[in-house]
């Protein structure tokens, strides 16, 4: 696997922080992944949607400390900045573009308040060049199942690619972590149904990895995730018809990632 960049969001309000711990556990699974790690440590000043966030955040030496520590003692490669903003999702695009990062990544926590993903911060996943990890409250190590969401009932051709590079980044996460590796085709009716065997011809996969089931794309993933055992779910965010529908109109992606407990990779 080649050499990644992962651009970190850290909330200091947070007593523990989802995201660094889950990168931290992926490369205590595999020591010899080449990466690095820019730590963007802030919050969103205006943000007054969390009824728990504290009125004032003080944080000092030791607390630095104790945060890089374990970065330290793995001898990771790494950076670091504090930041202070009233664009939130603006300000991460914007530090993953400065430092060329290849993957954001951010605890689900960070990226929601009491009733959901807001507007502002669902942008993230439409507006990052980059790839994008929520990381669930479920969330642990190893990674041992990765689910992959495709739509190959598509003709759309910016889709079909999409497809393509969702099946290619779950088979090489699966096969660097030694991952089971499934696929999860959702449908809406008979007319709409998957072929199968198309899949099993891309992907190799065995038959009993290769999923179909008839309903909503977050009812269909959430049961998937369950009946798996799946750690990692990898979704498309440039969908337009159906799960396709991912993140225009219905807010179906949105759906997906508020339900989900596990961690998300969005992919554009």
């Amino acid at each position: 696997m080649d050499k990644r960049k992962f651009l970190v969001v850290v909330d200091p309000s947070h007593e523990e922080h989802l995201a660094l711990n889950r990168i931290l556990e992926l490369i205590r699974q595999r020591e010899d992944r080449e990466l690095s790690i820019h730590l963007f440590i802030g919050f969103e000043s205006d943000d007054k949607s969390d009824p728990d966030s504290p009125d004032e955040i003080v944080r000092g030496r030791n607390w630095r400390r104790a945060l890089l520590q374990p970065l330290i003692d793995l001898d990771v490669e790494f950076t670091a900045e504090f930041f202070w903003t009233k664009h939130w999702q603006r300000s991460i695009v914007n530090a993953a573009k400065r430092y060329n990062c290849d993957v954001i990544m951010l605890s689900k926590s960070s990226a929601e308040n009491k009733r959901g993903i807001t507007d502002s911060k669902w942008a993230l996943l439409r507006r990052a060049e980059c790839e994008v990890v929520i990381v669930g409250t479920d969330s642990q190590g190893p990674l041992k199942c990765i689910l992959a969401s495709i739509n190959i009932q598509t003709n759309d051709p910016e889709y079909e690619a999409l497809n393509q590079k969702i099946l290619a980044r779950g088979k090489e996460l699966a096969d660097f972590y030694r991952a089971e590796y499934h696929i999860i085709n959702a449908y809406k009716d008979a007319e709409d149904f998957p072929d199968r065997d198309r899949i099993h011809q891309l992907t190799g996969l065995p038959y009993e990895n290769i999923h179909r089931d008839m309903g909503k794309p977050e009812g269909v993933i959430l049961e998937a995730v369950e009946k798996v055992g799946a750690d990692l779910v990898i979704l498309g965010t440039k969908a337009r018809h159906g799960l396709r529908a991912t993140l225009r109109g219905n807010n179906t992606g949105e759906k997906i990632v508020e339900k989900l407990a596990v961690d998300v990779m969005a992919l554009n």
